[in-house]
Formats: structure tokens, C-alpha cells, sequence
């Protein structure tokens, strides 16, 4: 609050609880400063968001403070409708939080989740800014109109909104079942250019707007991966994954009981949009064993290739594709019950490729998570029963997976942004190996390595190793000529 102005609230404040309140001066909150201030009855606020606090000593206008979003886009296509049609109140919802402080207005259905409990809304343009008693009448005349509103008994939110001086202004209203209305403050969900302001000077996000990226299989680690991807910047993806989410995924996946039953591209689209509703998505559902050709012209275009898959079948065929294109594509996994992982870079024909490194008997020597029942079935004879298939599932927590889906976005973002100017430029300098192991826990494959403790010249837990791995000349895939891997005696070079 500023020197000049906590008397004179003060002064408000005693007069209001004595019922002596003056009728030409109201108490003012900016949001932006936290200050109340006293102003005249009629001035012009200097900054619009703004709100008259109404009966703080008899209320608590703090305890009763709303706030109500509404996206800068639907809002731009509602203005230019009134322009041309003339039609100055349209409808809209509005979804309540947290018993009313918190309201998102759409006048459109989004592209992101909906959320909260809907609430009637409605937004009316006005030729001024009425004052605040002009305000509160217009209001009351907008609801006496308002459909159903006597017989719900509801709540009701009023957006108003003029052009003054080039400039808009705008108020919103809640009403409550029991007739009294209060002013809230309004906020803006901003255009695409305001999203990532605060990546500036880390990341090229202009750059990474422009950039596709394909990734195959959205489970606890892909899934994990797409978003922290789209936080980052990237403008385009492209999902596929041929899974329902169900109740055992949701421990450890991004997505929630609220997307129980769908499929997990639609579900992982769904909170992409929620970090950033200007990107472009395009989702699959489709097993790439069975669909190749149609994976290939999904990803034949894409900058960069994230191979989160739970079987060695499609990660072959997937670095089949990455070699047929030239793509850059990274591959992760986790090991049994998540100890460990490993996470490959393969740069075609600039380095190795899955199939220089996964031969048959590394493969035996760091057995991949079994996490899913389908994988446990396929793993197992046809004679062993469903019952004792479900005990060979062994799982990691989400906090076992999270440091090799790290790794694969940190990859990702360096693939990217490779040869521009960025905060992570120096990266590459430290990461210069295409393969890399992460030990978790000192069990399975690294239940004979040393604790960590204090030591940091033995092999431990909970770090990464850069492996030095040379390209194979006589690799069957990225030596010689190309072809489609279609049974798993063939998968090894």
C-alpha cells in the first residue's frame, strides 16, 4: 500500500463500519499491487483489472475475492461478431473452483479439459463502462432476463466488457443463489507469443514451435516425456500408441482416473492442450507391429523420433524407420521392476543404431520391465495360466521411471535445438555419447556394484554412464540394406 494512501483507507474503512460511507469515493484492489486504494466515484482506473471492493468491513472482501479467465481468442472471435452482427449479449459457461474463488469463462468448447462444476454465464458489450452502481444495475436487469435463473437458484456470472479509447475495459460479476452480487477480477489466458515468455534465452522456443516430433508409445514414460516436451516449446506432435488407459496405469502415468477407458493418445493430446492450446497434435491408434507402412508415412516427416514402446519388436522396426528416413530418434526403456534403464541416441549413419547395440546377448544380460499384462502374456507359453502370468508382472514407481524420461527429453531438446544458440548449448559437450545407463537401485543388474555413500570413483547407483559405442560397419540395418524386421528371431545383428 503506498505512503499517500493508508490514512485515507483507514478513514474508508471507519466510516464504512459506522454506516457514514461517503457517496462519491469507493476503495479500490489492484490485484497487480496488492494495494487498496480510495478513489473518486467515476475516475478511470489505472490499471483495468481492478475492482471495487464492496462492504470489506462487513463482508470480508478478501475472503470473498473471484477470479474469472477467459481465453484472449474466443473472446477476439466474440468481439468481431458484435461488430457485425450487432448482437451485443451472447451466451457462455463458466466452471467454478474452490466453492467460487476461481471461474474459466468459455464461449466455445476449448481444445483443453473441462473442469469444475458449470455454472450460466454470459457476456454483454457495452458502448462505455458503466460506473459501479451503473454497473450492479445492469447487471440485475441481465439476470431478471436471465433464462431459468429464478427457478435455478444458481450461481450466474456476467462478464461486461466496452472499447474506450482504443482500449478494452472490462468487469465480471458473480451472483450468488441468495441475490447478492460481487465484483471479481478478470484475467486473460494469452495468445500463443506469451506462453513461453519465461524460456526465453534457454530455449529457442520460436524454433522448437516449428518442430514435429514423433512418439511412439504414451505410457508412464512417453506420456511423461510428450508433456514436458510441449512445457518446453515444441509446436507439433504426432502420438500413436494403441492402449486404453486403465486402473493399474494410473500410478504411475500422467493422466488421471477422470481418463480411465481412453485411449492414451486422446488423453495425453488432451493435457498437451492443456500446457499450450496452439499446438498441433495428430494421434494414432494403432499397434506399429501390425501397421507399419501407415507408422511410417505418420513419422516419415516428423524432426525427431521418441521410442517409449514396451517390446523389442517395435523398437526394431521403429529404428528401421529411423534409418529409412534419416531421422534422429531416441530410444528408453526401464529395466525389471525399474532398478535401472538405458536410454539410446541414434543418429543415422553418424553413430550406432539399435541394432549394433542390442544384439540377442546384451539383451539377456538387462531384462526390460515387464509392467503390463500383455507384455507378461506374450512373454510367457500359451499352457502357463493367466493367474500365474499376473505374478511375473514386476513394476518401478513413477519416481523410478522419471529419471529416464529426464534423460530422453534432455536428448530431445539438445537434438532440437542442435547448432542454435540456447541455455542448453553446453550440453553437448557433456553429452557426447549416443548410449547411456542409468543405475536406480543396486539390484538385478546392479545388485553386485558398490553403495554409493561417499565415494564417486567406483561405479554407483543413481547416476547416469555415458557408454562409448561405435557404429557397427556390418550391422544388417544401418550397415547394409534395409530390411523390415517382421519376427524376433531376425531382430538381432
Amino acid at each position: 500500500m503506498s505512503n499517500s494512501q493508508p490514512e485515507a483507507v483507514q478513514q474508508h474503512f471507519e466510516r464504512e463500519v459506522q454506516g457514514e460511507a461517503r457517496f462519491d469515493e469507493t476503495l479500490i484492489f489492484d490485484p497487480e499491487t496488492g494495494e487498496l486504494v480510495v478513489q473518486r466515484r467515476g475516475e478511470i482506473r489505472a490499471n483495468p483489472d481492478a475492482v471495487t471492493v464492496d462492504q470489506p468491513a462487513r463482508e470480508g472482501f478478501f475472503a470473498n475475492l473471484s477470479f474469472a479467465f477467459l481465453y484472449e481468442e474466443q473472446l477476439q472471435k466474440v468481439y468481431q461478431n458484435w461488430q457485425v452482427s450487432g448482437v451485443d449479449q451472447i451466451p457462455a459457461i463458466a466452471f467454478t473452483f474452490d466453492e467460487g474463488e476461481v471461474f474459466h469463462i468459455y464461449t466455445s468448447v476449448p481444445k483443453t479439459h473441462f473442469a469444475g462444476f458449470p455454472v450460466p454465464s454470459t457476456i454483454k458489450f457495452l458502448d462505455r463502462m458503466p460506473t459501479i452502481e451503473e454497473s450492479f444495475s445492469i447487471v440485475e436487469e441481465i439476470l431478471r432476463i436471465f433464462p431459468n435463473q429464478h427457478e435455478s437458484q444458481q450461481v450466474t456470472v456476467v462478464v461486461l466488457l466496452a472499447i474506450e479509447n482504443e482500449r478494452l475495459q472490462y468487469r465480471v460479476f458473480i451472483t450468488q443463489p441468495d441475490g447478492n452480487i460481487s465484483e471479481g477480477i478478470i484475467k486473460f489466458i494469452p495468445q500463443y507469443s506469451e506462453l513461453y515468455s519465461r524460456s526465453t534465452g534457454l530455449l529457442e522456443t520460436l524454433v522448437l514451435e516449428q518442430c514435429k516430433v514423433g512418439i511412439v508409445g504414451l505410457g508412464s514414460g512417453g506420456s511423461t516425456v510428450a508433456v514436458e516436451l510441449a512445457k518446453a516449446g515444441v509446436g507439433n506432435f504426432v502420438l500413436i500408441d494403441f492402449d486404453r488407459l486403465e486402473l493399474s496405469n494410473v500410478a504411475r502415468h500422467v493422466c488421471g482416473i477422470g481418463d480411465l477407458g481412453r485411449y492414451k493418445t486422446k488423453a495425453v493430446r488432451d493435457l498437451l492442450y492443456g500446457k499450450n492450446p496452439y499446438i498441433n497434435v495428430k494421434i494414432a491408434e494403432l499397434d506399429i507391429n501390425n501397421s507399419l507402412e501407415e507408422t511410417k508415412n505418420l513419422l516419415k516427416d516428423c524432426d525427431l523420433i521418441v521410442a517409449a514402446t514396451d517390446n523389442n519388436r517395435s523398437r526394431f522396426n521403429l529404428n528401421n524407420i529411423a534409418i529409412e528416413y534419416k531421422i534422429t530418434t531416441i530410444f528408453g526403456r526401464a529395466l525389471t521392476r525399474a532398478c535401472g534403464g538405458d536410454v539410446l541416441r541414434v543418429r543415422p549413419f553418424h553413430g550406432p543404431c539399435l541394432s549394433c547395440i542390442f544384439t540377442k546377448e546384451f539383451l539377456e544380460t538387462r531384462k526390460e520391465e515387464v509392467s503390463q499384462f500383455r507384455q507378461a502374456r506374450d512373454d510367457n507359453p500359451a499352457y502357463v495360466p493367466d493367474d500365474e502370468v499376473k505374478t511375473t508382472i514386476q513394476v518401478g514407481l513413477a519416481s523410478d521411471i522419471a529419471p529416464i524420461s529426464n534423460m530422453i527429453v534432455k536428448l530431445a531438446l539438445l537434438e532440437l535445438s542442435r547448432g542454435r544458440e540456447s541455455g542448453i548449448q553446453s550440453l553437448e559437450e557433456d553429452c557426447i555419447a549416443d548410449f547411456y545407463i542409468w543405475a536406480n537401485r543396486r539390484e538385478n543388474t546392479y545388485a553386485n556394484w558398490p553403495k554409493m555413500e561417499y565415494g564417486s570413483k567406483t561405479p554407483s547407483v543413481l547416476r547416469w554412464y555415458g557408454a562409448k559405442w561405435e557404429r557397427n560397419q556390418s550391422c544388417e540395418v544401418c550397415g547394409n540394406q534395409l530390411e523390415s524386421i517382421e519376427a524376433d528371431d531376425n531382430f538381432f545383428g
